[in-house]
């Protein structure tokens, strides 16, 4: 494979980029966490307008029918801005887990269709209190209702624009298999509480369900099969995320180097800010070309792409820390601030890191994958 991505692709990325600087600048996006305030729908509705919510649906269920190339594409700039909006919830998340249902369960594929053109917002709620990455045990459990309907019982913490989604994706047990649930964001006994996280650019909830209504959409090895497809996606896309992230680090840092004068000269011509922005950008070259296998392991179905996808999350995490913290110290007293934004992606890259399984986790996945252990277990 090469490890560049297409002239075509690179000139995807021109457009992402122009249109989030036009409509998703930082400075934006800063303000509207300050104050607290929700997904900003005219910027989803715009996304909609460039397809981004299905860009990697399948034409015939309503999508653009691009890879997750592309979409690893938009995830990096996203990144890079600290876009705060519902995108990595609806279309990395719920679409993903819809599409792998949607062949085989006609519910699926309409929800599927409607979160595609971004009239409808997804989310998935898979962790339980206590519980890592796809919690299918007892917290949630999922009673027969008739008709393909079920009954939730049980709470989902972390559940990313969980207050905001109109559509709930979520792992139960129904008669003590795994199921997946689909639950309106209207359903009656649903409770969703917003809570603070250190991230301050995203929105997470605790959901609690209360013999809440829901449709039955797998259930057995087929809800676990498109649990195991969803993981390799989020984790290199949440990898690529990350890379753009630490990309902007770099960057600020860079230019910040080469303007700050101390001593008659730019802080970037003294050895030890030199040396310190060559470990940045070799850390950023580990983890992007980690991406650029992941997601194209991910895309082609290759046998390695679980491997490749948690190789991608452990060293795009462990950069991103390096970098957003290398990158405030390079901006000395200045990037301690709290109105400096260097702080906004040291909490980005925590919490990233963090999320779907710390690096840890996803070292000890990859050997699991390679033979050296049993099968792959929940993120801790």
């Amino acid at each position: 494979m090469d490890f560049a991505y297409s002239t075509d692709q690179e000139a995807w990325r021109e457009v992402v980029a122009a249109f989030l600087d036009d409509r998703a600048p930082l400075a934006k996006t800063r303000v509207r966490a300050e104050r607290g305030d929700g997904p900003d729908t005219d910027l989803w509705r715009r996304m909609a307008d460039l397809g981004l919510h299905g860009l990697h649906v399948p034409e015939h269920n309503g999508g653009q029918g691009f890879g997750v190339e592309e979409l690893a594409i938009v995830q990096e700039e996203m990144g890079a801005r600290l876009v705060g909006t519902p995108y990595v919830a609806s279309t990395v998340l719920a679409a993903t887990l819809l599409a792998a249902l949607a062949d085989a369960e006609p519910a699926a594929a309409d929800l599927l269709a409607r979160v595609a053109t971004g009239d409808l917002t997804g989310t998935v709620a898979l962790w339980g209190p206590g519980t890592g990455w796809v919690d299918d045990g007892p917290g949630v459990r999922a009673a027969p209702a008739g008709a393909g309907s079920v009954t939730l019982t049980g709470t989902r913490t972390l559940v990313p624009y969980g207050a905001d989604a109109d559509l709930l994706l979520v792992t139960a047990r129904h008669d003590d298999r795994p199921a997946l649930v689909a639950v309106t964001g209207a359903a009656a006994g649903l409770d969703r509480r917003t809570v603070k996280g250190l991230d301050l650019t995203t929105r997470y909830a605790t959901v609690t369900f209360a013999g809440t209504p829901g449709v039955l959409l797998a259930e057995g090895e087929a809800a676990r099969a498109a649990l195991d497809r969803l993981a390799d996606h989020a984790y290199a896309l949440l990898a690529a995320e990350m890379v753009g992230g630490a990309r902007a680090c770099l960057e600020n840092a860079v230019e910040y180097a080469g303007q700050r004068h101390q001593f008659g000269r730019p802080i970037g011509s003294f050895q030890a800010v030199k040396h310190l922005c060559a470990d940045m950008l070799a850390e950023l070259e580990l983890a992007r070309s980690a991406v650029l296998f992941a997601v194209w392991a991910v895309q082609t179905g290759d046998p390695r792409a679980a491997s490749a996808a948690s190789t991608a999350k452990a060293l795009a995490g462990d950069a991103y820390l390096f970098i957003a913290d290398a990158a405030l110290h390079i901006h000395g007293g200045m990037g301690f601030t709290w109105e400096h934004d260097s702080h906004l992606y040291l909490r980005r890259a925590r919490a990233a890191s963090l999320l779907f399984g710390d690096a840890g986790h996803h070292r000890e996945r990859f050997l699991r994958h390679a033979g050296f252990g049993p099968d792959p277990v929940p993120a801790p």
